[in-house]
Parts: C-alpha cells; structure tokens; sequence
C-alpha cells in the first residue's frame, strides 16, 4: 500500500477532491467521491475503479485492511486539510475517489439489454436523499436497472451515494434526457406505462393487474409525474392509505410499489 502523507489543504489531490462535490467537475474528472469504508468495500466488491483514498491517520490504523483492499495511493491527511474533502459532521475518516463507470450511470438507449429489464421510471426526483432511498429499495426488490429522466438529483453525488448505502453502486441508472420518450420506449417494447398519481382516474395498486414489462412512474416530489409523462401513460395507480394523509414521499411510494411489484414476482432484470 502506497502512502503519502499531507498536510496542505492546498495540496493538489485535496483540491482535486474538493472539486467533485461539483457535478461539472465529476463529469470534467470522471470521479466521483464516496464517503466511509462501507461504500469502499461496496466499491471494491463491485469491481469499480478506486482512483485514490484519502484517510486520517487514525481511520487508517483501524481501517487498515479495507483501505489497503482498494489498490489505490493512500493520502493521509491531517485532520484541517481532510476537513476540506469531507461534508459529514461526524465523519469516520475515509473518502474515496471512484472512476466513474457505465455499470453506475450511462445515457438511456432503447437499444440497451439492461432497458428490458427495467420495472421504474423516476421522473424528475430532485432530491439527493430520495434518490438514494429509492435506489435503496430498488436493489432491495429486485430491480437491477432504473430509468432515472430528466431533472433528476446526479447518481454520482455524495448524498445519493450516501442515503443508497452502497445500492447506487449496484443498480445500473439509465439517464434518459427525454422522460415521455423513455415512457414510449416502454410502450413500444410491449409494456405498459403505470404512473404513480392521486388523479381520480388512478386505480388502487392492490387491485391492479400488472404484467410482465410494465414499467412504473414515480413522480417528483413537489409536482408529482409531469403532463408529458402522464400523457405517454398507459394507466394510472395510487396507494390506499388512510383519509387524512393525501400522498407519501416519493421515496416511501416507491418503496410499497416496487415490493408489491416484488411479491408478485416481476422483479426487473
């Protein structure tokens, strides 16, 4: 294991990693940065590119193994200068750079193999937290790969890769720059388009057949699913709850309907 130790919040891999919370500058690098040895290891495991890590020296002395594991330079940070490179108020004192790869994030193409398996589309999902979440619970019911339209929070950014707890490393997101097209592109593989709305036309997710290539729409969270995307749907479902709560977080209705997708056994691919 190489090892450099650092004392300048000015020194060139600090800076360089300060950078990246700015998604031009993930997207100029091709890096992006995950936080702790959790994600590390999901990293590792999941064959992504560890660029370089960066610790504090006590953070190495316990985490020796797994920051050794990565075959990456290790920068030992003093504590003022890894200050610059972490946004976590407790944080546990390892941060990665990680290549960023087409298995984490690539353009949507109809053409894809991955898009056949594709059981959710998220439709404008802005909030890092959120996205996180339903990637979360994505990889929790079986969904291998996501449509992710635009608008949409950057899978590459610490938060979501935080809030997945490792699922955005392991569920391929297929970015599509036009959401009502990708829709279509369901519809014309032989799916259906089910938005996930309050509208009064929506039937309730219990009763609802779904079929094999459906594909389901989960819309932000201050708008729900856009005009565009409820016009390229084939139907429309909610979730029964109780009279004085109107609608879940985006996050949370994605979860109760990517499980009841799961229990009927039509997980994606």
């Amino acid at each position: 294991m190489e090892k450099i130790y650092v004392s300048s919040r000015q020194n060139r891999i600090v800076s360089l990693a300060a950078g990246l919370s700015d998604k031009k500058n993930r997207d100029r690098e091709g890096l992006f940065l995950i936080d702790g040895v959790k994600l590390l290891r999901e990293a590792s495991a999941s064959r992504l590119r560890v660029e370089f890590v960066m610790c504090i020296e006590r953070a190495l002395d316990k985490f020796e193994l797994t920051i050794s594991s990565a075959d990456a330079p290790v920068y030992v940070l003093a504590d003022h200068a890894f200050e610059r490179v972490t946004d976590e108020r407790a944080p546990e004192g390892v941060v990665a750079a990680v290549r960023c790869s087409d298995e984490v994030r690539r353009p949507f193409s109809d053409g894809d193999d991955a898009f056949c398996g594709v059981r959710l589309v998220l439709d404008g999902i802005q909030n890092p937290d959120n996205l996180g979440a339903i990637l979360r619970s994505a990889l929790a019911f079986g969904q291998r790969n996501v449509i992710i339209g635009a608008g949409s929070a950057d899978i590459y950014g610490r938060r979501v890769m935080r809030s997945s707890m490792g699922a955005a490393l392991k569920v391929g997101a297929l970015y599509a720059a036009d959401t009502a097209a990708a829709c279509r592109a369901v519809s014309a593989r032989g799916g259906r388009v089910i938005a996930a709305t309050v509208d009064s036309g929506a039937r309730p997710i219990n009763e609802f057949e779904f079929a094999d290539g459906d594909a389901v729409v989960i819309g932000s969270e201050g708008r729900g699913v856009s005009d565009a995307v409820a016009d390229a749907a084939d139907a429309s479902v909610f979730i029964p709850m109780e009279p004085e709560m109107e609608s879940l977080n985006a996050s949370c209705a994605a979860a109760v309907i990517l499980w009841e997708i799961y229990r009927r056994g039509l997980a994606g691919k």
